[in-house]
């Protein structure tokens, strides 16, 4: 049996684009991403902190679950190929978060 286990690293920036490309629940598109915090888990989360003109700056939690869901679509729409019975896993490392996929060949 061969595994093949694959990591896509998002930085910062390309977890910017994940929030704008893919919508939120909570989140209003329209606000400004000023910072992008990776939190460590297990399982991991990130802080997004936002601003929008005439408001507060405003912080918010995307949990695991749903950070996966987000890259999944945002995968989907930059078609890479993600195979649909890989085990998917998220962890955060340094400032970055990892998201790795193992499946079985064969």
């Amino acid at each position: 049996m061969i595994t093949e286990i694959r990591h896509i690293i998002f930085s910062n920036d390309e977890l910017k684009l994940v929030f704008q490309t893919v919508p939120l629940d909570g989140f209003d598109p329209a606000r400004r991403i000023t910072r992008i915090e990776v939190m460590e888990g297990p399982p991991p989360s990130v802080r997004i902190r936002s601003e929008a003109p005439g408001s507060p700056p405003s912080e918010l939690d995307v949990e695991a679950y749903q950070l996966a869901r987000l890259i999944v679509s945002y995968c989907r729409d930059k078609r890479i190929p993600l195979p649909r019975d890989a085990l998917k896993t998220l962890h955060a490392q340094g400032e970055q978060l990892c998201f790795s996929i193992m499946s079985t060949l064969g």
